[in-house]
């Protein structure tokens, strides 16, 4: 893994939001007219309470919950479910973040137990569900599917499971941590989105470069069967006002950019499918993100990385992921305002460099 710190020399970096030092951002934050807001307190008032309004504006609830993490809000919904349903088993995906990116955070901390459907490669269907040999108190659905190089669950087989779990009085939830690119995929409004489930998780760091903070909504009764373990989790803060105002401005400013920034993933895929030795899956991303596999040994394309960063200030990617064969590697790659600096032609000449350095080593 190459130095995340190497980024903030990089003139051209691929992933969506270039790094930031925090004087700009605080600047930034003190310029924004939400800053004029009075402050919360323990998330009640100001921004938050407007950050309140908005989700529940863009996605047709009746409740919504600013927190500061992700993780916590979704821990929070599982649990919240289950006991409200009396039975602790939760149905997933097998690839989803709650086991492959928060230590099992959620069985560790909770009374709750997984049922791990589909494969590493494909998301669940209405289907897999009938074969769980069990009624689960709750279905969550990642959309996009990023452990499986971003799938995205076809608006279908959405409704499907959507109608599945309501016919058996089971709590749908969806973990959108990237649902506002999900809605463009789809053709469909967040608010259709929202009205399939019982809860939704967005964040707001990753297509709206938030400093951090996230969104969760559901009804207003739900939510406030929420409210004690949101308390338990430690995520009621003195003051969330900064988090808030950055997710304000994201709503503002990237939100509508984010068909901007799928289109743009889009032309990059098929410049990058281009080249030897270099795939992209989806072969069309859905979305702002998808997954680019290299031809090469771990070992030489890191180093090829790593020499490009420091002689030409090109930042592809500081890390790769395992695949099925040893001398292919993966990337992730989120399309932001940083990625739309260079034509998808300039990167994909960036990415044949890398490969052909990384082959000069391994011969």
């Amino acid at each position: 893994m190459v130095d995340r710190q190497k980024m903030l020399d990089c003139t051209h970096v691929l992933h969506s939001f270039a790094p930031f030092s925090p004087a700009d951002m605080l600047t930034k934050l003190a310029q924004s007219k939400y800053a004029q807001l009075p402050s919360d307190v323990y998330g009640s008032g100001g921004a938050s309470d407007l950050v309140v309004e908005r989700l529940k504006e863009l996605f047709g609830t009746s409740g919504a919950r600013f927190c500061i993490k992700g993780m916590i809000a979704q821990m929070v919904a599982l649990r919240t479910a289950v006991e409200r349903k009396g039975n602790n088993l939760v149905a997933i995906h097998r690839m989803t973040h709650f086991d492959m990116d928060e230590m099992e955070a959620v069985e560790m901390m909770h009374p709750i137990r997984f049922r791990r459907l589909g494969d590493a490669h494909q998301t669940f269907t209405a289907d897999d569900l009938d074969k769980l040999g069990e009624v689960p108190a709750v279905v969550s659905v990642e959309l996009p599917l990023r452990r499986a190089a971003y799938k995205l669950t076809p608006f279908e087989e959405l409704e499907k499971i959507s109608a599945w779990c309501r016919e058996r009085d089971v709590h749908f939830h969806i973990d959108g941590a990237r649902v506002f690119g999900v809605a463009g995929a789809y053709g469909k409004s967040l608010e259709e989105i929202a009205a399939l489930c019982d809860s939704l998780y967005c964040s707001f760091y990753k297509e709206l470069a938030n400093i951090g903070g996230c969104g969760l909504v559901a009804d207003e009764d739900f939510l406030a069967d929420c409210d004690v373990w949101f308390t338990r989790h430690g995520a009621n803060v003195p003051f969330e006002f900064p988090q808030a105002i950055s997710a304000l401005i994201g709503i503002d400013e990237y939100l509508p950019r984010v068909g901007e920034f799928t289109a743009y993933a889009q032309a990059l895929a098929v410049e990058l499918n281009k080249l030897d030795g270099v795939r992209t899956i989806p072969d069309v991303p859905e979305t702002p993100n998808f997954v680019v596999h290299i031809t090469a040994e771990q070992k030489a394309l890191l180093h090829a990385f790593e020499k490009q960063i420091e002689e030409d200030k090109v930042w592809l990617s500081g890390y790769t992921l395992p695949t099925s064969y040893e001398d292919v590697q993966a990337i992730e790659v989120a399309i932001g305002e940083s990625s739309m600096k260079l034509q998808p032609a300039d990167w994909a000449k960036h990415f044949q460099d890398v490969l052909h350095s990384a082959r000069d080593q391994e011969s």
